[in-house]
């Protein structure tokens, strides 16, 4: 499967994130972005960057302090009205993040050695729920849509596994495994994926009242 990619500069030792950001925004300036720096959550904490590439969508990537995590990443790339489209599919997007990351990113990589944090294009949901992946994996390979007891009990051993492993899957992602692996109906995956959220919001709310 394939998901929009992440992508972050790290601060050095005794740098901050606002320090960072400064040095990014000069960078891409360098480098013959447009730029407009502005306050979302503190005081000039996002750096908007405007985006021409041939054969793209003109497009704003957005910048963003994260000072918990001691570091700048990137957002959000959105299309400028003037392109004409309202959403940029994930390999353009990742194509766009990919050329910013080596053109700025990696230039102050070199420079002054800050790491780059990024994750994968393709990704598998075992790299998202890899302690309740056996007990998912279980649940499809039985007879799941056969309403019998034991396909029942193993839906449920999946939704008190996530639960117990404090593991997160999203229900985008829940459907887009069981169509692309599994070949399911919209009206099947559609019932797990209501059942999935509705569950795992009982048991939240089991955990918060008891």
């Amino acid at each position: 499967m394939k998901r929009y990619k992440d992508c972050a500069l790290i601060c050095n030792d005794d740098q901050q994130p606002l320090e960072l950001l400064d040095i990014v925004m000069q960078v891409t300036e360098a480098k013959g972005y447009k730029v407009n720096r502005y306050s979302s959550f503190s005081d000039r904490d996002t750096l908007a960057v405007y985006i021409r590439e041939q054969g793209f969508p003109y497009s704003r990537l957005i910048i963003c302090v994260n000072a918990e995590a001691q570091e700048v990443s990137v957002v959000n790339i959105v299309p400028m009205p003037e392109s004409g489209i309202s959403h940029i599919d994930c390999v353009e997007y990742n194509l766009l993040l990919d050329r910013f990351r080596d053109k700025v990113f990696a230039s102050i990589n070199s420079l002054s050695g800050n790491a780059i944090r990024e994750n994968t294009e393709d990704y598998t949901i075992k790299d998202i729920i890899p302690l309740s992946f056996d007990a998912l994996s279980a649940w499809l390979n039985g007879f799941p849509l056969s309403a019998h007891p034991m396909d029942t009990n193993r839906w449920y051993a999946f939704i008190v596994a996530l639960h117990s492993n404090n593991e997160y899957i999203s229900t985008e992602d829940f459907e887009k495994y069981i169509r692309e692996e599994y070949g399911w109906s919209d009206e099947a995956v559609e019932e797990f994926s209501l059942k999935l959220e509705a569950q795992i919001g009982l048991l939240e709310y089991y955990d918060r009242h008891r």
